[in-house]
């Protein structure tokens, strides 16, 4: 496990396997999801998380979970859970041949998809899916595919390990 700063928040990543043997410039497979934590009265939030975990197919590449301090609501939690991954594929000196990017936020993955008529409502929704169309253009073939919440589970496990334990 790997923490570090970055803007007031604590990035945490989780590195399940990371080796350079793994060819990340075959297509990927990209699910990404977000967690709240809610009080006793099970409607005051306590603590909120995003993870997402890459795959080639055949095994996990990486798994990532970042707690988040502040949030507005589920939905943009989910658009952060997107970004994040994004920005860390981004980060990578090879790009894809393709990335297939899956989530359990049907409003998300229509919005995010440039081939579907959604539209973002609000500036900080705008500014998100502008930033994750921007991570991606380098990549030849990107689509977007909204699943069923029992086939997100690694990425719910995921996001839920990023919840802090104070």
């Amino acid at each position: 496990m790997m923490t570090r700063s970055r803007r007031g928040f604590v990035l945490v990543y989780s590195y399940v396997s990371m080796s350079t043997s793994e060819d990340w410039s075959v297509p990927l497979l990209l699910y990404f999801d977000a967690s709240i934590l809610y009080a006793e009265d099970n409607a005051t939030p306590r603590s909120a998380a995003v993870g997402y975990v890459f795959e080639n197919g055949s095994a996990t590449l990486y798994t990532g979970s970042i707690p988040i301090d502040a949030f507005i609501s589920s939905a943009h939690l989910e658009y952060r859970a997107l970004v994040e991954a994004t920005r860390k594929l981004a980060e990578r000196t090879e790009s894809p041949r393709s990335l297939h990017i899956h989530g359990d936020a049907d409003d998300v993955i229509q919005t995010v998809d440039p081939s579907q008529p959604a539209t973002s409502g609000d500036r900080i929704t705008r500014r998100r899916v502008d930033r994750i169309r921007r991570y991606t253009e380098g990549i030849p073939v990107v689509t977007y595919r909204s699943i069923e919440r029992g086939h997100n589970t690694h990425a719910h496990e995921a996001a839920r390990a990023g919840h802090r334990s104070d």
